[in-house]
């Protein structure tokens, strides 16, 4: 069983940021690890991911949200152009 699960915020209106939060069920629950947020799943994915890196967090958390974004992308994760902003 995995130690990471991802929770996700959809927007109905598209006007609106979803939102992906990282949670850690080693943790006590509801215990929220960190968040991210973008146009779609992937842009929120993407900024988990650089928050993550920016704040040196474990391999193994940075690593999780990776291969999550892979999975949805078939791209590893890099740094955006935009230092973050996740439009």
């Amino acid at each position: 069983m995995n130690r990471f699960a991802l929770q996700w915020l959809v927007p109905v209106d598209a006007n609106r940021y979803t939102h992906v939060m990282l949670l850690d069920k080693d943790r006590p629950a509801p215990y929220v690890s960190d968040a991210g947020h973008g146009v779609d799943r992937a842009r929120a994915l993407l900024n988990l991911w650089e928050t993550l890196v920016e704040s040196a967090a474990t391999a193994e958390t940075i690593d999780f949200v990776a291969v999550e974004y892979m999975r949805r992308t078939g791209e590893v994760p890099k740094k955006s152009r935009h230092g973050g902003d996740s439009r």
